[in-house]
């Protein structure tokens, strides 16, 4: 198997005593105990478990722990023939374990070979544990049913706490200035009462929009939603095309915020098809890059490269030093993900000069990720 490599050695412990990464997630202790229960259980039999890791870093990490405590082969799936091959050698020399690791696109070929020799995993003799991202995994479901309803079972790994950190370009787009609480408080009074006296839809509109803003500020979600859907319905009804395209992105922002990944995309692209309509290429950046983080948050790496790289080139063009730096910070988390730390650590550089240029508050953060990151790459130093 051109593709796999073998581990030899067994720990002697009866669970994984060191940290998978030094950033493991607590909850994914559970999950990992679970799945090596099953891989024990399934100990000279055929079992085919399935296991979405997000970040590459991550994964490569409990394969690494997993590879001390099972012999195993790991098979890095490229292409169709990397499935069949394996499978109908039979040559596992002896493994505990299968690992296969999923590419990031699930092609039509792929598709075709996990629906039709679904059975190989069962008949290994040798339990099969498959790692893809989310984004893979949605399109099983989709694609190749027959060898998602082949499973044994199925696990969900967090990763790494620090998430998507500079995610937002402009949450909600909002350009309010506020001191506190009560001043949002008294701002919405006062909108409220212009609504009601407002005569211009378009007025009407922005007002709307602003209370969305209000709202979701002070936590109140469903009521921001019903702001801007509101908002949204007089745009469409007055042929509004910007303010259709300014509440078609937060609502996306929204569904982004309460995990409904699948409306946040559909708005989102929504918002970044009427911005092109309308040549307003601010309003294509931010989409593109929210679309980014979106394909990030999924494990759709290649997409969200390409979007994030589209995104950073308008900015460019347009000279939003804002938008260049937060794309270029969510980017550097990216790299992260996969593990390219000196890429990483040199954009998430690049991004802070410029929060800290702007005097945005968010150069903190991007100094906490700086950091991080060079301490990351030390350790790795160390250790080479």
């Amino acid at each position: 198997m051109e593709d796999a490599r073998i581990e030899e050695t067994k720990a002697e412990a009866a669970r994984i005593e060191e940290p998978i990464l030094e950033e493991e997630r607590t909850e994914d202790l559970e999950e990992i105990d679970t799945i090596i229960a099953e891989l024990e259980v399934s100990g000279g039999r055929g079992n085919l478990i399935l296991c979405v890791v997000n970040a590459p870093a991550y994964r490569d990490g409990i394969i690494r722990a997993l590879s001390r405590r099972f012999k195993s082969i790991v098979i890095n799936v490229n292409e169709s023939e990397d499935v069949i091959r394996s499978l109908k050698s039979g040559d596992f020399g002896g493994a505990e374990v299968l690992i296969w690791t999923m590419p990031e696109k699930l092609t039509d070929e792929l598709a075709d070979a996990l629906n039709n020799f679904r059975e190989l995993f069962y008949d290994a003799g040798v339990p099969s544990l498959v790692f893809s991202s989310q984004s893979f995994l949605d399109d099983v479901i989709r694609r190749a049913p027959d060898f998602w309803r082949y499973r044994g079972n199925y696990h969900e790994l967090k990763g790494c706490d620090r998430g998507p950190a500079f995610e937002a370009i402009e949450a909600l787009s909002t350009s309010l200035r506020y001191q506190n609480k009560e001043d949002l408080l008294r701002r919405e009074r006062i909108n409220e009462h212009l609504l009601e006296k407002v005569k211009d839809e378009r007025e009407a509109a922005k007002i709307l929009d602003e209370l969305g803003q209000i709202s979701y500020l002070l936590g109140d979600y469903d009521r921001a939603s019903n702001y801007l859907k509101q908002e949204l319905k007089i745009s469409e009804e007055i042929d509004y095309k910007k303010g259709v395209a300014r509440s078609l992105h937060q609502l996306g922002w929204l569904a982004q915020n309460t995990g409904e990944i699948i409306e946040a995309r559909r708005l989102y692209g929504e918002s970044l098809k009427i911005a092109q309509e309308l040549g307003d290429k601010s309003g294509v950046a931010r989409s593109l890059h929210n679309l980014g983080v979106l394909a990030q948050a999924t494990g759709d790496i290649v997409e969200a490269r390409r979007l994030y790289g589209e995104s950073l080139k308008t900015f460019l063009d347009l000279g939003e030093k804002s938008g260049v730096a937060i794309t270029l910070a969510q980017s550097a988390l990216l790299e992260e993900m996969e593990g390219k730390l000196e890429r990483s650590l040199d954009l998430i550089r690049e991004a802070e000069k410029i929060f800290l240029e702007l005097g945005s508050p968010t150069a903190l953060q991007a100094r906490q990720v700086r950091e991080r990151l060079e301490q990351k790459v030390l350790n790795k130093k160390m250790h080479e």
